[in-house]
């Protein structure tokens, strides 16, 4: 079954910059939607998982370790491409503070898919076509594709697995 979401934030961004006589480069994109499932239930899940995926890109493009240090689960693990495992606390701090020293995101995920299979979510999201972060004052074009693995650990949902990698095809399928 096709999926198909309205994306708020892009949705909200869209709006604003058609408002000012501007499109995004991502705009004129076909970009694969999602839909929350129909069942109550299933539904109650996956809009849990998005959440706290989508705090997670706030806190991005806050540039706010703290914050996105505070959705991981415990005995957690990042893994981003180039880099080493991140599987402690301090280790995941080091690199969030390292990289935003360096890059001011702008982000706006696009979602893949959101798989809810009792206390674990799988989220997919990836960045738009077009999508640029500002690394050392300068644009760079920003193509990831992004899976969350979660958990619901006493009733809140935490990011046990977040792992990225770049495709120059983003957006496409």
């Amino acid at each position: 079954m096709k999926k198909t979401l309205p994306l708020r934030p892009a949705v909200a961004l869209l709006g604003a910059a058609l408002a000012y006589g501007l499109t995004p480069a991502w705009a004129a994109e076909t970009v694969p939607a999602f839909a929350f499932s129909t069942d109550p239930a299933v539904s109650a899940g996956q809009h849990a998982a998005y959440d706290v995926v989508h705090r997670y890109e706030d806190l991005l493009n806050a540039g706010d370790t703290a914050g996105i240090l505070a959705l991981f689960a415990p005995g957690s693990v990042a893994e981003w491409n180039d880099k080493p495992t991140f599987t402690t606390v301090d280790e995941k701090k080091g690199a969030y503070d390292a990289l935003f020293r360096v890059a001011q995101f702008t982000t706006v995920f696009g979602y893949a898919g959101i798989d809810v299979v009792g206390d674990t979510a799988v989220v997919r999201t990836f960045h738009h076509k077009g999508a640029s972060v500002m690394e050392g004052g300068k644009e760079v074009v920003d193509l990831n594709r992004e899976v969350f693995v979660l958990h619901n650990i006493g009733g809140a949902w935490k990011i046990s697995l977040y792992i990225f990698n770049t495709d120059p095809v983003q957006g496409e399928g």
